[in-house]
């Protein structure tokens, strides 16, 4: 998988009801990497994924899908791997920043 990660991503269970996200955040070195996550329709969903869950396809997927969700009533609790984060600071490539000062923006999508 590419590094930095695409911003586009989707759950494969609900996470506080929600599975798109948009990756605001990164960062780590090798096996410490990190992606933070917010949700696309609840701007107070945030989780700080690490690399080796979100390259897991059985858990996320690159992009926003629609279909393919393993848990589909179920939200996933505090309980697991994902770290909740009330806030989170904003990558300088994520585009998401006002006013956007860099050339180089992460792309969406693969």
């Amino acid at each position: 998988m590419i590094w930095p990660p695409v911003k586009a991503w989707t759950s494969k269970v609900y996470i506080n009801d929600q599975v798109h996200f948009v990756a605001i955040n990164y960062g780590g070195e090798l096996l410490n990497r990190w992606v933070v996550l917010m949700s696309v329709l609840d701007s107070n969903v945030i989780v700080k994924v690490s690399w080796s869950q979100i390259i897991d396809l059985s858990k996320w997927e690159a992009g926003w899908d629609e279909k393919n969700y393993l848990e589909s009533s179920k939200s996933v609790n505090k309980k697991n791997d994902n770290k909740t984060s009330k806030s989170s600071r904003l990558s300088t490539d994520s585009g998401l920043t006002i006013p956007i000062s860099e050339h180089s923006i992460r792309p969406w999508f693969y």
